[in-house]
């Protein structure tokens, strides 16, 4: 140990101060490489960087996560903090949507998964969990066909955005909450309460 530190750690006063500094909490996760963060609301800015994956080192207090005109294809269970409200993945090449990505995402109130031309299907449970989701974007996705009761448990989805897919018919009912679906042709899809 340097002397001079030696001596000041022996003042009763400094050695209690060094002792408080270091049970201090480690400071919050930094902003991921290639992102712009804000504090006020928590916001994470991903956009355009040819990002291959959801970074993992996103500030858990994130509520806004904007991760549009990448290259991600794949979403797994695990990936994001339960404290968001808007995420953005519109405009990548999505093709695969894990059981369970989405679940724990309790205070969602928006997801822009629209113009990922690889995503041709969605599992029954994909939007399990999103009780407070307001806004559903899937338009310019390749999808032909939605499970049934897909829409369950989305009591609060006012707007619902399916236009330029290949969808002839919606199976099951629509949450009864929905103000508007938007499909193309405008309100040409049909549901059965199957």
């Amino acid at each position: 140990m340097l002397p001079g530190l030696r001596r000041l750690l022996q003042a009763p006063a400094l050695a209690c101060l060094l002792l408080m500094l270091l049970a201090l909490p480690l400071a919050a996760p930094s902003c991921p490489m290639l992102c712009t963060c804000y504090s006020s609301p928590p916001t994470v800015s991903c956009q355009a960087n040819n990002f291959s994956s959801v970074p993992l080192s996103l500030p858990p207090s994130t509520q806004r996560l904007f991760l549009q005109n990448n290259l991600i294809r794949t979403l797994r269970p695990g990936t994001f903090g339960s404290n968001l409200l808007t995420l953005w993945l519109f405009s990548n090449n999505l093709s695969t949507i894990y059981p369970g990505t989405f679940r724990h995402l309790q205070a969602l109130e928006e997801l822009d998964l629209g113009d990922n031309r690889h995503l041709r299907s969605l599992e029954p449970d994909t939007f399990q969990g999103l009780e407070r989701l307001q806004s559903l974007h899937l338009y310019r996705c390749q999808l032909s066909s939605l499970p049934g009761n897909i829409f369950r448990g989305l009591v609060s989805l006012q707007y619902l955005y399916l236009q330029e897919n290949s969808l002839l018919h919606l199976q099951g009912p629509l949450p009864k909450g929905l103000c508007s679906c938007f499909s193309h042709p405008p309100s040409s899809l049909p549901t059965s309460q199957g």
